[in-house]
C-alpha cells in the first residue's frame, strides 16, 4: 500500500498539487495509524496532502478513480466492504435503480427524458437522476482513447441525449409562471449540478475501466491549471487563475521586501566603525555599513488584446499592477491594430474594476485584426519620448500580423531608446514563424523572448526577470 500511496501522490503532483516529501512521510504514518477504512483513509490523506482548499475537488476525483474505481478491477485494495461493491452506483439498491426506467412510475412511465428530468429535479429524486445519468452515458457512441481529451464535449452530448436544455428552459419558465422562490429554484439548480457531476463521474469510470491507470494520469494532467494553455481556459478556470495570480503576486511582493531589507546594508563603513569602536576601548563591537540605494526599475507593458491573447494580457496586467511596489512606475498600453494608454485606469485599488475600465474605455481597435507594424509606428511616434532610457518594455503578443507590414525599423528605434525589450509570446514555440507569425523579424530587437502559454511558464519568467 505504501507504493500505491506514493503513486497517488505522484498523480496529485501531475495535477498541479504541491506536495512535499514531509507531507508524504506524514501521510504514510497517518495511514498506518488509522488503517484502510475508506472514510478514515480518505480523511487522513486529504488533511495532510491538501493545503489549498482549491485542490480539494481534484483530490476527491483522483482518490475515487485511483483507489475506488481501480479497486473494482482488483488492482488496488481500498479497504471497502464487499457489501458496498454489490450495490449500484452511490450505494443504490438495484431494485430502486430499476424503477427509474419508465416502468412502474405512474404518469412518468414512457415519458420523454426531458419530462423525467423535470420531474426528478422538482422532486429532488436522486434515484431518478442517477438513472438519467446512466441513460445519458449509455447514449454516447463507443468511446475511444482520443475521446479522453474531449471530456467536456462528451458531457454536453450526454446532456443533450436526456433533454437537458429543454428541461432547463421549462424550469426557468416555470419559475416565473409559478412564482417559485429563490430557495426552491436554488434546490433545482443544485439537483442539475449533481446530475452533471454524476455524468462526468460515470464517463471517468468508463475510461478507467477501459484504459486503467493511463486514463487517470491523463485526467490528472488535464486538470493541472498550471499546464493548461490560456486560450483553452473556461470561465471557472479563468477565475481560479486570477485567484492564483493574486497569490503569486503577494508571494513576489514579500520576496522583494526581504531582499530589499538585506540589500539596504552595503559595504562596511570602516570610518564609522572605527569611530564607534572608540566607545568600547577600540574593539569594534558593532559594524557600521554604508547606506546602499536601491533603484527600482521602470516598466512599460504593451499588451495585445486581440482574440485569445486578451486573456493572457489580462493575467499579466493583473500581476504587474498587484506588485507595482516593485517598480518606480508602471505604464500600460493596449493594442490590436491601434495603441492607446490604459495607465490612468489602474489607479483604482480594485484590480478587477481597473481591468474592466481599461478594456471598456481604451481605444485599441479599428479593424479588429492585429497590426503590429502600425502599433509599433504609433508607439514610437506618440509614446516613446515619455519613456525613460532606464525603462524595461514588456511586449505581450503572438506576433501574428495578418500579412501586414512588419515595420521592424520602428521596433529597432524603440529598442535603442529603452533599456531592454522582453517579449512574452503565448503561442507554442513550434507555431512561431508559421502562417502570419513574424516572430523571427522582431526577436533580434528583444533582449529576451519567452514562450509563455500557461501559468507555470508565467510564474517562471516573472520570477526570472524580476
Amino acid at each position: 500500500m505504501e507504493a500505491k500511496i506514493l503513486e497517488f501522490c505522484r498523480l496529485l503532483r501531475r495535477g498541479g498539487v504541491n506536495i512535499s516529501f514531509t507531507q508524504i512521510a506524514d501521510a504514510l504514518r497517518a495511514v498506518s495509524e488509522v488503517g484502510f477504512c475508506q472514510n478514515d483513509f480518505h480523511t487522513a490523506l486529504c488533511s495532510i496532502l491538501i493545503a489549498d482548499r482549491a485542490d480539494k475537488p481534484l483530490f476527491d476525483k483522483l482518490f475515487r478513480l485511483f483507489f475506488l474505481s481501480l479497486h473494482k478491477q482488483g488492482r488496488v485494495l481500498s479497504g471497502r466492504d464487499a457489501e458496498e461493491e454489490k450495490s449500484s452506483p452511490d450505494g443504490l439498491p438495484a431494485e430502486l435503480a430499476q424503477q427509474a426506467d419508465g416502468s412502474g412510475m405512474g404518469r412518468g412511465a414512457g415519458a420523454s427524458p426531458a419530462i423525467l428530468l423535470i420531474k426528478a429535479v422538482r422532486e429532488h429524486n436522486r434515484l431518478l437522476l442517477e438513472r438519467l445519468a446512466e441513460v445519458a452515458v449509455k447514449s454516447l457512441e463507443p468511446v475511444s482513447r482520443t475521446n479522453l481529451q474531449h471530456m467536456d464535449t462528451m458531457v454536453v452530448q450526454a446532456k443533450v441525449a436526456i433533454g437537458w436544455y429543454e428541461a432547463v428552459n421549462r424550469l426557468e419558465r416555470a419559475k416565473g409562471l409559478e412564482n417559485i422562490g429563490e430557495t426552491v429554484y436554488t434546490g433545482w439548480t443544485d439537483s442539475l449540478g449533481w446530475l452533471e457531476h454524476r455524468i462526468e463521474q460515470l464517463l471517468e469510470d468508463i475510461f478507467v475501466s477501459m484504459f486503467g491507470g493511463e486514463a487517470i494520469e491523463e485526467m490528472a494532467e488535464a486538470a493541472n491549471l498550471k499546464e493548461k494553455e490560456f486560450y483553452r481556459l473556461d470561465n471557472l478556470e479563468i477565475d481560479e487563475i486570477r485567484r492564483r495570480i493574486t497569490k503569486l503576486a503577494r508571494k513576489l511582493a514579500s520576496k522583494y521586501a526581504r531582499r530589499y531589507r538585506r540589500a539596504k546594508r552595503g559595504e562596511i563603513d570602516l570610518r564609522r566603525t572605527a569611530r564607534k569602536a572608540l566607545l568600547t576601548g577600540g574593539t569594534p563591537v558593532r559594524l557600521r555599513y554604508r547606506q546602499k540605494k536601491i533603484s527600482k526599475p521602470e516598466l512599460a507593458v504593451l499588451c495585445d488584446v486581440s482574440g485569445s491573447v486578451a486573456v493572457f494580457s489580462e493575467f499579466m496586467l493583473q500581476l504587474v499592477y498587484t506588485i507595482q511596489n516593485r517598480f518606480r512606475w508602471v505604464r500600460s498600453f493596449l493594442f490590436v491594430d491601434v495603441v492607446d494608454e490604459a495607465t490612468p485606469y489602474f489607479k483604482h485599488e480594485d484590480i478587477e474594476a481597473a481591468l474592466g475600465d481599461a478594456f471598456a474605455k481604451t481605444y485599441f481597435s479599428y479593424s479588429g485584426f492585429s497590426d503590429y507594424g502600425r502599433v509599433f509606428t504609433q508607439f514610437a511616434n506618440n509614446y516613446l519620448a515619455g519613456l525613460s532610457p532606464r525603462s524595461t518594455l514588456i511586449i505581450l503578443g503572438d506576433a501574428r500580423n495578418n500579412w501586414r507590414l512588419a515595420e521592424k525599423d520602428y521596433l529597432q528605434t524603440i529598442s535603442e531608446h529603452v533599456r531592454r525589450i522582453i517579449w512574452f509570446n503565448p503561442q507554442p514555440r513550434d507555431n512561431w514563424d508559421k502562417e502570419d507569425s513574424i516572430m523571427r523579424l522582431y526577436a533580434p530587437y528583444c533582449r529576451q523572448v519567452f514562450e509563455c502559454r500557461n501559468l507555470r511558464q508565467l510564474e517562471e519568467v516573472i520570477e526570472a526577470i524580476l
